[in-house]
């Protein structure tokens, strides 16, 4: 079985690394964003989002960024060379060192991290994320390069769903599926393979298919459950067959997952939900033979979790570079704020 190390890397103090590709870096500090083909070279700032003064000062405190949300959610290299970003509940571009916001939303959401994908003609595609007590009719949107504004590409009527956990382009099937939340049959699986126009509903029913994030292999789909009542386990979906298969039982939702070649990391979260038994955020892989294992544990803050953050993992997003990933922690005791790089031995 591949061994992987994490390691906290002291060259990132104070830094997030949100997208590689193996041509570049591109990392976040607060409201900023910075570029290197090296992360023991300089960073170059390329643009930040637009923030009052009084919120600059007061995120420069850690906890007040946590507490108010301050923070980069997605950052992703457009075609066009633009830089598509979410940041609290800002959606936007930074084009030419400007930060320009996206017309067209219609009302203020979040995107969950990793949660918007690019399909193969350049199309980005994200849904709302917000709490949606009321139940009311939910967005998926658009973004074409050299379009005036975003497009509504699909809505779920009212009451059908609370919100989009994330959209996500399988490259083997060249096509976006959608995952929901939250309660019963708002728990969804949905696939499309004309941009929207018709869906494809995989599964639904129960916290089984409650996820946000998604991986893909030529064989299967893989996913951690998000469910906040019962037991949470990964999951192996057969593309052929339909069937899913149970890989693990893990202690706490997951909410954020990448890919590094055939390797598979999850990361559960420390949400503190009647499901999780115990405090702890934990990294787990799941190698090409669909063995599973924890690499890493950080145990929750003693932070409130509704005011200031579950404690959680992001992930750096994009293609990566060979052998190698990085984190940060998020409202865990010791790791808030630090950034990890994850690497095969």
């Amino acid at each position: 079985m591949t061994q992987w190390i994490v390691e906290q890397d002291p060259r990132l103090s104070g830094y997030a690394v949100e997208w590689t590709d193996g041509r570049q870096f591109i990392l976040s500090r607060h409201h900023r964003l910075f570029r290197t083909t090296s992360l023991d070279a300089g960073f170059e700032e390329i643009g930040s989002v637009l923030q009052p003064l009084w919120k600059r000062e007061a995120t420069r405190l850690r906890p007040l960024q946590r507490l108010l949300r301050s923070m980069f959610y997605n950052v992703v290299p457009l075609p066009d060379g633009s830089i598509f970003t979410t940041f609290d509940r800002s959606i936007g571009l930074i084009r030419e060192g400007r930060y320009h916001t996206l017309p067209g939303l219609l009302r203020p959401v979040r995107c969950l991290r990793g949660a918007c994908a690019i399909d193969d003609d350049g199309v980005l595609y994200f849904g709302e994320y917000d709490s949606n007590d009321e139940r009311r009719p939910v967005h998926i949107y658009r973004w074409m390069t050299g379009a005036a504004a975003l497009e509504v590409a699909y809505t779920f009527p009212a009451g059908v769903i609370r919100h989009v956990h994330g959209i996500y382009f399988d490259p083997f099937e060249k096509c976006l599926w959608c995952t929901t939340g939250d309660h019963g049959s708002e728990a969804k699986f949905l696939r499309t393979s004309d941009g929207f126009k018709t869906v494809e509903v995989v599964g639904e029913g129960d916290e089984t298919w409650r996820c946000v994030s998604l991986l893909f292999r030529k064989e299967a789909v893989y996913y951690g459950m998000d469910a906040e009542f019962t037991q949470n386990h990964l999951y192996r979906l057969d593309r052929g067959t339909g069937k899913r298969e149970v890989l693990t039982p893990v202690d706490g939702p997951v909410y954020y997952s990448r890919s590094q070649g055939q390797d598979l990391f999850f990361g559960v979260t420390a949400e503190l939900c009647p499901s999780q038994k115990g405090r702890a955020a934990a990294v787990w892989s799941v190698a090409g033979d669909d063995s599973a294992r924890p690499i890493a544990s950080f145990e929750k803050d003693r932070l409130r979790k509704d005011l200031f953050m579950y404690g959680t993992l992001h992930f750096s997003l994009g293609p990566g570079v060979p052998n190698r990933f990085w984190f940060q922690g998020v409202a865990l005791e010791g790791a808030d704020g630090q950034t990890y790089c994850v690497r095969r031995q």
